[in-house]
């Protein structure tokens, strides 16, 4: 197959390009230092004829501080970037069969304990209102499948939150945020890149797939586990006010409850590797 990924070089892109490569699959990397630019919107379009599939991961990365100034970057790196893709897309020749676009279970806004499927309805606030935008714009693309992959938090070697979390928990000052206890979704990297490829193999999946793990765990479960791993002590806590005023609206990543469930991947018979946090975090840490 020919897959065309823009984002490769991000800890996804990077993920997925290993593994293509390693089945033989012909990768091209869409890069805006070598070969495009959604802002000029300069793109060969020859790179893109005869793809069998177009993953799209762009966009400026969520962490850090949320200023205007940042979350207006957040959302002009996902839209014009998607934008100029679709609107390449659509002038070619021969299209590819399956467009697959990143997106976030961020789209469900925070709800508590209540569980989630991409059945559900659409959340409030900047995130969910952007997921939505993100997602709509490449259902003009005609002639192939469109996937909107949404995202929980990715943990894996190399990349993701958890490496930021690493470090001051191996120094025994890892905590709880907030009061604890919202949930969060998450997947293995691992689970990620499988279930790209058996979406690419299951012709009969498109629309909204929830890329999350089965077992969703609280920020507190999560402190814990990675403490017991670790072998050090979680006593302490970083309160809502404080992250408030590290991260701006940008806490809300760490604040927000979403109970995700994978119900079209699991309806379709993918099997996860790692359905269980401590599993995974054990992979990250211990091999």
């Amino acid at each position: 197959m020919k897959i065309v990924i823009a984002g490769a070089s991000g800890f996804i892109g990077s993920a997925l390009t290993s593994y293509f490569h390693e089945r033989g699959e012909e990768v091209v990397p869409l890069s805006r230092r070598k070969n495009w630019d959604p802002i000029t919107k300069k793109i060969d379009l020859s790179l893109l004829e005869g793809s069998d599939v177009v993953i799209n991961l762009a966009g400026e990365t969520i962490l850090g501080r949320w200023t205007e100034r940042k979350m207006a970057s957040i959302r002009e790196s996902r839209l014009l970037t998607t934008a100029f893709l679709t609107e390449s897309l659509l002038q070619l020749k021969d299209p590819p069969k399956l467009y697959i676009g990143a997106s976030g279970v961020g789209y469900y806004g925070d709800r508590g304990e209540e569980k989630l499927t991409e059945k559900s309805s659409q959340g409030s606030g900047f995130t969910a209102e952007l997921c939505r935008d993100w997602e709509k714009i490449p259902t003009k693309l005609t002639g192939c499948r469109v996937v909107a992959a949404r995202f929980g938090v990715v943990l894996g070697k190399g990349g993701g939150a958890i490496q930021k979390m690493i470090p001051p928990f191996r120094l025994g000052l890892g905590g709880v945020f907030g009061s604890g206890k919202q949930i969060m979704s998450w997947i293995a990297i691992e689970d990620l890149v499988g279930a790209i490829d058996h979406i690419i193999k299951t012709e009969t999946l498109s629309g909204p797939i929830n890329f999350v793990a089965p077992h969703t765990v609280t920020n507190r479960d999560l402190t814990k586990t990675l403490g017991k791993v670790l072998h050090r002590p979680t006593f302490f806590r970083l309160p809502k006010w404080l992250l408030g005023l590290i991260f701006g609206p940008g806490a809300s990543n760490f604040l927000a409850s979403t109970d995700v469930q994978p119900e079209r991947l699991l309806e379709s018979g993918y099997h996860f590797q790692y359905p269980d946090i401590e599993r995974a975090i054990q992979k990250i840490i211990c091999e």
